[in-house]
C-alpha cells in the first residue's frame, strides 16, 4: 500500500522533471525565444544603431569626421559622431560679450551639430554688422538677434536673454536637445578658429563656454512661488523657496503664460529677499530658475 501512494507521485515529479527538461532545451540559449528577453536598453546611442539580439548591444555604423573641425582644438568624438570643442561646444552654449567692437566690421555667426538621434546635419550661418562705440549689451543682442533670424528654421534659440543687464544670452538646440553643438563668432566667414576669450580682429571680445547635460551638480527647481505687494501697494515682489546647488537666482518674465520666457528680468541672492519687480504696467508673467558656474541656469519654475 505504501508504494502504490508514492508511485503517483514519483510519476508526478518525472513528468514534471521531463517539462522542464523540454523548457530548458526549447527556449535555452542561443535559440529565439531565449533571445527575446534580450530587449533593449533605452534608446540608440546615435543614428543609424541597430540592436544585435546576437551581442544584445547597439552596434553603430562607423562615423568619420563630417567637413573640417569648427576650430584646430575640436576632436571628432566617434561614439559621439559629433565634434567635440573644450570651451566652444554644449547642448547649451552661452556667450558673455566683455568688450566692444573697437572698428566697423561684420561679425559672422555659425552653428553646427550633427544630430545624433536623427544623423540630421543641423547648421547655420549668419552675419551682423557691428560699429566702433557699439555696446556690450548691443552687440549682445546682434547676436541674439541672428540667432533668431538665421539659425531658428534648424531649431536653434536663445533660451536666455540677459543682453540689457549682463551683456550674455544662452542658445540651446530644441530640435535635438541632447546632441552638443558649436557656436562660433568670427570677422571672417571662413574661419572660426578664435579663442574663446581672446579679441577679434575688429577688437570685440565674447567669451563662449558649454555646458553639457551631464554636469554636476545641476541646480534644483524652486519652488512656492509668491507675489506680494509692497512700498503701500505700488510695488510687487517676488519670493520663493531657495533650492540645491543655486549660487543665485535668473527671474524670467514673458507676456504670455505660454511664452519662452527667455527675457531676463533680473536676478536675486535667495529668494527670501527675491526680487523687486517694481510697478507693473500690464499683464506680465514670471518664471524663476536657480544658477551655478558649473551647470549654468537651472529648469525654470
Amino acid at each position: 500500500m505504501p508504494v502504490r501512494r508514492i508511485g503517483p507521485t514519483l510519476v508526478f515529479v518525472l513528468s514534471l522533471g521531463l517539462i522542464l527538461l523540454f523548457q530548458s532545451t526549447l527556449f535555452g540559449p542561443g535559440s529565439a525565444a531565449w533571445a527575446q528577453i534580450c530587449d533593449p536598453v533605452g534608446s540608440p546611442p546615435r543614428f543609424g544603431c541597430q540592436w544585435s539580439l546576437t551581442l544584445c548591444d547597439w552596434v553603430c555604423p562607423i562615423c568619420d569626421p563630417y567637413g573640417p573641425a569648427p576650430r584646430s582644438s575640436c576632436t571628432w568624438d566617434m561614439n559621439l559622431c559629433n565634434w567635440v570643442c573644450n570651451g566652444y561646444t554644449g547642448t547649451e552654449v552661452t556667450v558673455s560679450t566683455t568688450k566692444g567692437p573697437t572698428q566697423d566690421a561684420t561679425v559672422y555667426l555659425r552653428m553646427s551639430a550633427l544630430c545624433t538621434a536623427t544623423g540630421a546635419g543641423e547648421f547655420c550661418n549668419g552675419s551682423f554688422p557691428v560699429f566702433h562705440g557699439m555696446t556690450t549689451a548691443q552687440k549682445c543682442q546682434a547676436i541674439a538677434d541672428a540667432i533668431a533670424n538665421d539659425c531658428s528654421s534648424v531649431g536653434y534659440v536663445v533660451t536666455m536673454n540677459d543682453c540689457p543687464l549682463e551683456s550674455t544670452l544662452v542658445a540651446s538646440n530644441l530640435s535635438c536637445p541632447d546632441t552638443a553643438f558649436a557656436l562660433g563668432l568670427s570677422n571672417d566667414p571662413g574661419v572660426f578658429d578664435q579663442t574663446g576669450t581672446g579679441p577679434m580682429p575688429d577688437g570685440e571680445t565674447d567669451r563662449i563656454s558649454g555646458t553639457s547635460k551631464s554636469c554636476s551638480p545641476k541646480p534644483g527647481t524652486v519652488g512656492n512661488l509668491q507675489l506680494a505687494q509692497v512700498a503701500g501697494g505700488t510695488d510687487v515682489q517676488l519670493t520663493w523657496d531657495d533650492t540645491t546647488n543655486a549660487t543665485d537666482y535668473v527671474v524670467f518674465s514673458d507676456t504670455s503664460p505660454n511664452g519662452s520666457f527667455s527675457t531676463v528680468a533680473g536676478t536675486a541672492a535667495d529668494g527670501a529677499s527675491g526680487f523687486s519687480l517694481g510697478t507693473l504696467s500690464g499683464n506680465e508673467y514670471f518664471l524663476v530658475a536657480g544658477r551655478n558656474s558649473s551647470c549654468g541656469v537651472g529648469p525654470k519654475h
